[in-house]
């Protein structure tokens, strides 16, 4: 007799990357083995709230807003999207003549409080005031004139000046000239209470997914960029330069640079009150 399948609730944002991680898993061309799988597409920063909620089992979040779930999730050394000297861009109207030094006390659209984009800016620029909002919504609150900057993360950050905006800086490259660290953006989490062994075997099997895309390159990204939120915006060489970028072996396991990249951006959030002071020992899962 079969033994019931246990069922596991995964969530991913709408962006290229995220869906090229979990379209094997989606598609079954990983084994599920004796689990049942059900998926949800959010903005990062609904993921971020409900993950304070534990909704999921599995859910894509912000690094940055790792921290205020700590209770109830491990960080998972799979699936995360890292910036190498490159990140959300910091954008204006093209005819704001703002640069970085001018950002200090002004008002920036991000994509989300809890967001990692907006805790590495506050650490970045010095004090701002941050206006959050969904991600596609940016562009247009900056060439509106309601923000005076904004951040720009999953796809629309390739090419901002095709969308009309200047571009004035890009927050991996900052990052990396103050720390000479990675910059983490993104990651998944895992909740505590399905124990060790079932996350050993969940990480193991996402893992797979993302090898399987990697080993099917072309076919992914193609139904990658048709499934993401800024598909309009996309084609399919784009999408392959973006998931060059944020879908690589940094995404199969956490290299000693990238675990020294997150305990900076933990460390700099505890200094801005965005969240109470984390080690992350004890926060990885296996």
């Amino acid at each position: 007799m079969d033994l019931p399948k246990q069922k596991i609730s995964i969530a991913y944002s709408p962006d290229t990357d995220d869906a090229f991680m979990v379209l094997a898993l989606r598609e079954k061309r990983v084994d599920w083995e004796n689990f049942e799988f059900s998926f949800t597409v959010g903005d990062i920063q609904e993921l971020n709230e409900a993950a304070r909620n534990s909704v999921f089992d599995i859910t894509a979040i912000s690094v940055g807003a790792y921290p205020n779930i700590r209770e109830n999730y491990l960080l998972m050394p799979v699936g995360a999207s890292i910036g190498d000297e490159f990140g959300p861009a910091v954008v204006t109207s093209p005819t704001n003549p703002l640069s970085i030094d001018d950002l200090v006390g002004k008002r920036i659209a991000v994509p989300g409080l809890n967001t990692s984009a907006h805790i590495a800016a506050q650490a970045l620029f010095g004090p701002f005031t941050a206006v959050p909002m969904y991600f596609m919504e940016i562009r247009d609150a900056v060439m509106r004139g309601d923000v005076d900057a904004g951040i720009l993360i999953h796809e629309l950050q390739l090419d901002p000046e095709s969308a009309g905006l200047r571009k004035i800086s890009d927050l991996g490259r900052l990052w990396y000239d103050r720390f000479q660290l990675p910059l983490p953006l993104g990651a998944n989490a895992i909740r505590r209470n399905l124990g060790p062994e079932t996350i050993s075997r969940l990480s193991r099997i996402y893992r797979r997914s993302v090898e399987v895309g990697l080993e099917n390159r072309a076919a992914t990204i193609s139904s990658a960029v048709n499934s993401a939120a800024a598909k309009d915006l996309l084609d399919e060489a784009m999408g392959d330069r973006y998931i060059s970028m944020y879908v690589n072996h940094r995404s199969l396991e956490f290299q000693e640079d990238v675990l020294a990249g997150i305990r900076t951006m933990f460390e700099q959030g505890a200094q801005k009150g965005v969240f109470l002071p984390i080690d992350l020992a004890g926060h990885l899962s296996s």
